[in-house]
């Protein structure tokens, strides 16, 4: 423990000047802080940017635990092939969410609602979508469910207890027990999972084996979930198309990024998809 400590105040010493040497560190974050510097001259209100401070609060903690927890690169097999089916499906849902919000067509309930409306528009077919479709896929190129992403290593789980914990208490605080469970079981399939295992399991260790910079992965696959949820953002308004934008690229590519550097540090997709399922619920 004394030797840990020892380390990471020393890393911490050095960790300025590696950000300088370091140019896709120092871009990223560039790249990262625009578009909030852009909300905040839009809306003139320092407020707007205090979830930054919680995003890179969380970034700092996967940093200080997982820093010298090294992790091979994923041995991908195909990393073209594979890039451009996940690109597909992640494209393949923004058109599907398009020609929801645009009433192009009529998702059929089938009787099948809860409290968090008809599972058939969200849940199944994101699940069908951006998980089972492509657990499939890998599974036909004789992956292991460990190199998808289903890792149960101890240090992934420690590493995600205390911002599970806080989500939880934070949720309770602020949710009455039963409405906050339903929602996190509702944002758990609907959101935590199959968008962990899509964007992070998937695009970014796709992204990394082909640029061999992980951090430029972590970005573009940031970059890609923002813009997916772009309709999501726009639906039922396109005169504020600005204020969705910037949403998209803020907030949520931000969480993004967050979550895709700690899956840097911790290769495990079910920890990571219960802090999304609880920043969504409790939030």
């Amino acid at each position: 423990m004394r030797t840990f400590f020892s380390d990471t105040w020393r890393d911490l010493r050095a960790l300025p000047d590696d950000l300088i040497r370091g140019r896709d560190a120092l871009i990223i974050t560039a790249l990262i802080l625009l578009p909030w510097l852009l909300l905040f001259l839009k809306r003139r209100d320092i407020t707007s940017l205090q979830p930054l401070t919680w995003i890179f609060a969380f970034i700092a903690f996967f940093w200080l635990t997982g820093h010298r927890h090294v992790l091979p690169p994923l041995q991908v097999r195909r990393p073209r092939l594979e890039l451009v089916v996940a690109l597909a499906l992640a494209a393949l849902w923004i058109l599907y969410r398009v020609g929801e919000y645009w009433q192009l067509y009529a998702i059929p309930t089938f009787g099948l609602k809860n409290s968090c409306g008809p599972i058939s528009e969200t849940p199944v077919p994101k699940m069908i979508e951006m998980f089972l479709v492509p657990v499939l896929f890998l599974l036909v190129l004789k992956y292991s469910f460990k190199a998808m992403g289903f890792s149960f290593d101890k240090f992934s789980w420690l590493a995600a207890l205390l911002p599970i914990i806080i989500l939880i208490v934070y949720g309770l605080a602020n949710h009455p027990l039963q409405p906050f469970a339903v929602s996190s079981a509702c944002y758990f399939f609907g959101a935590g999972l199959p968008e962990e295992f899509l964007y992070r399991a998937f695009i970014q260790t796709r992204f990394e084996a082909i640029l061999r910079r992980p951090l430029w992965a972590v970005w573009l696959a940031s970059f890609a979930f923002g813009v997916s949820h772009v309709p999501i953002d726009l639906a039922g308004s396109f005169v504020h198309w600005q204020d969705a934008l910037l949403t998209a690229f803020t907030y949520q590519m931000t969480v993004g990024f967050a979550l895709g550097y700690a899956y840097m540090r911790t290769r495990s997709v079910l920890p990571l998809s219960l802090i999304h399922t609880f920043i969504d619920s409790a939030i």
